[in-house]
C-alpha cells in the first residue's frame, strides 16, 4: 500500500481533560501535514504506515529532526494500524484511487477521517461515506490547503458583511496537479477544484446546496501562465478562446463556474472572479468594484486595502512553530477543532462529498454531450433506501 497517513485522536475523557491527538503518517503531500502535526501541542504522532521504504525513511527523519522518539512503523497493512484502540482519527494521503477503501475501513474501525480532495470514484461510494458518518457520528473532513488562501478568506468576510450585495456568481480555475506515471501508464492530471473555498463564499450548505451541474464549452477569457525560467517567475497573459467549464447552480440560483481544461504546454486558469449585485472582485489583478462608490464610472479599485481590512489572523496558537498563512496548518487546525467539538453545526462530510462529486458528475455530463445532471442531495436520507 503506497503512501498512507493516519492520525488518531483520544476519544475518552475529552470533555474533562485537554484533548490529546495521536497520528499515523507517511509521504510527500502528507508529509506537509506530518511536519505541521509534529509542531502541534495537542497532537501526539504515534505511528507511520507505508510500504515504500523511502517514504518511511523520510517520515522518520521528520521525527528525529524535531526531537521526537521513533514512532510505530507499519509496512504491510493499514488494517493492523486501524485495529489499534488508541487510534481515534486518520489522515489519508494515499493515491486518490484508494481514498474510499481506506476511509471506509477507518470509519468502520471507529476512526475520524481527514483526507485529500477525492472521496471516491462513484456516486455510491460518496453516499456510503456520508451514510457511515451519519450512522457512526464520526467526522469526515477534506484537507484542502489552497482553500485557506488569505485573500479568499478575506473575501469571504467581505461577502458576509454584504460588500458585494447578494452574491450571484463565482468563476474559478482548477489546479491540475500532474501525477507520475504508474504501471506503464502515462502521467495523468489530478484536478483540484477550488469548490470548497467557493462554496464557503457562496454559503453553500444543506439549506443552499448545489442542485445541478452541466459541462459547457464556450468562448471566454482565460489566462495563460508563461514561466520565465531565466527570471525565476511567471507572467500572466489574457487570452480568449473556447474552454470547457463545469457550471453548478445552487438552490438560491447562484452559479459556480469551474474551469475544466488543463493545457499541457501553457497552463491556463480563469482565476477567482466573484460577482454580486453591488460589487465584484478579481484575484488575478487583485482589483475590486463597489457599486456604491463608482456607480457612474464603473471604475475598479485596488483590492489590497480591502483585503487587509478584512483579513483575520488564523488561530494557530497551538502550534509551537508555524509560518503565517500556512494552509496546511490551518486545515489541520480546523480538523482538530471539528473532532474536538461536542457539537458541529453541519457535518463536514457533506461539503467533502459535494466537492468530490464534481469530478464524476462532470464526466457524466460530458458523456451526455453537456446535458444537465441533477446534483444528488446527500443530506436527504431517502437516497440510502
Amino acid at each position: 500500500m503506497p503512501c498512507t497517513y493516519v492520525s488518531t485522536f483520544l476519544s475518552e475523557g475529552w470533555d474533562r481533560f485537554p484533548l490529546t491527538h495521536r497520528f499515523y503518517w507517511s509521504w510527500s503531500w502528507g508529509q506537509q501535514y506530518l511536519s505541521q502535526a509534529l509542531q502541534h501541542r495537542d497532537i501526539d504522532v504515534r505511528a507511520i504506515c507505508d510500504t515504500d521504504p523511502a517514504a518511511i525513511k523520510a517520515g522518520l527523519q521528520l521525527f528525529s529532526g524535531m526531537g521526537y522518539s521513533r514512532p510505530e512503523v507499519y509496512q504491510e497493512s493499514y488494517n493492523d494500524l486501524l485495529s489499534r484502540k488508541d487510534i481515534d482519527a486518520v489522515v489519508i494521503a494515499a493515491p486518490w484511487q484508494l481514498h474510499y477503501e481506506i476511509a471506509k475501513a477507518a470509519m468502520l474501525a471507529g476512526k475520524h477521517v481527514a483526507c485529500g480532495a477525492i472521496m471516491g470514484t462513484t456516486l455510491e461510494e460518496h453516499r456510503d461515506i456520508v451514510r457511515l458518518s451519519e450512522k457512526t457520528g464520526l467526522q469526515y473532513f477534506t484537507l484542502e490547503e489552497d482553500s485557506y488562501r488569505s485573500d479568499l478568506l478575506a473575501v469571504t468576510n467581505m461577502a458576509k458583511e454584504g460588500l458585494f450585495g447578494t452574491l450571484e456568481s463565482i468563476q474559478a480555475g482548477a489546479r491540475h496537479d500532474v501525477l507520475a506515471a504508474t504501471n506503464e501508464k502515462e502521467q495523468s492530471s489530478y484536478p483540484v477544484y477550488p469548490a470548497i473555498a467557493a462554496a464557503r463564499i457562496l454559503e453553500v450548505t444543506k439549506d443552499n446546496r448545489f442542485v445541478s451541474l452541466q459541462v459547457v464549452k464556450q468562448k471566454q477569457d482565460y489566462v495563460v501562465n508563461n514561466p520565465d525560467r531565466k527570471k525565476g517567475h511567471s507572467r500572466l497573459f489574457f487570452r480568449t478562446g473556447e474552454i470547457s467549464t463545469i457550471c453548478l447552480t445552487t438552490e438560491k440560483g447562484q452559479t459556480l463556474s469551474l474551469q475544466m481544461d488543463a493545457a499541457k504546454e501553457q497552463p491556463i486558469a480563469t482565476g477567482f472572479r466573484i460577482k454580486g449585485t453591488d460589487g465584484a472582485w478579481l484575484d488575478l489583478s487583485n482589483s475590486i468594484y463597489l457599486k456604491d462608490q463608482h456607480s457612474a464610472t464603473n471604475a475598479w479599485d485596488a483590492g489590497k486595502p480591502y483585503l487587509v481590512q478584512h483579513t483575520q489572523q488564523a488561530d494557530l496558537q497551538r502550534f509551537r512553530k508555524v509560518t503565517a498563512n500556512n494552509g496546511y496548518a490551518m486545515a489541520l487546525q480546523e480538523f482538530v477543532n471539528i473532532v474536538s467539538s461536542p457539537t458541529v453545526q453541519e457535518r463536514p462530510v457533506y461539503a467533502a462529498a459535494a466537492n468530490s462529486m464534481i469530478g464524476p458528475l462532470a464526466a457524466l455530463s460530458a458523456q451526455k454531450n453537456g446535458a444537465v445532471v441533477n446534483f444528488p442531495d446527500l443530506t436527504n436520507p431517502p437516497i440510502f433506501n
